[in-house]
């Protein structure tokens, strides 16, 4: 294997603290929302937030820990444990984004349901979309090692 370059490097350690970055933010909002006067939510501070901003800084970069070392080793181990990293991740991100839901207001939540459902199928569309571009694109590329 060819050891990274300083580039290499570079752009990894970059990656993973802007993925920590945004996992300890992600997860600090989530302990600072709160019901304020009027049913409004209003962002306050709480103790948690310091160990949440750390624990999500450590998630980000022991992640692409996970991703560079299992694409470097290429062994079952390293990419099970990706695919478990991966599957513990995507939990979390629906379970943030689903946690906000219980300060809606009992009445309002048919609508925002409706919109949340709107929202996946409209996003699920793009997503497909993207990807049929790109198999499009991608289909009359030359595979390694082949030639014309």
């Amino acid at each position: 294997m060819i050891p990274p370059s300083t580039n290499d490097r570079f752009f990894q350690q970059l990656v993973a603290v802007a993925t920590g970055l945004a996992f300890a933010g992600m997860l600090a909002s989530l302990a600072a929302v709160e019901v304020g006067m009027g049913g409004k939510l209003v962002l306050r501070w709480h103790w948690a937030i310091g160990p949440l901003v750390l624990l999500g800084l450590v998630i980000g970069i022991r992640f692409w820990q996970l991703v560079f070392r299992s694409a470097a080793q290429e062994t079952n181990l390293s990419h099970r444990r990706l695919k478990q990293a991966a599957a513990g991740l995507v939990t979390m991100a629906i379970t943030a984004f689903l946690y906000p839901l219980r300060f809606v207001q009992p009445e309002r939540r048919n609508e925002v349901f409706i919109g949340l459902a709107l929202a996946i199928v409209v996003l699920s569309l793009v997503a497909w979309l993207l990807w049929k571009t790109i198999c499009w694109v991608t289909e009359n590329e030359l595979k390694d090692g082949e030639s014309e």
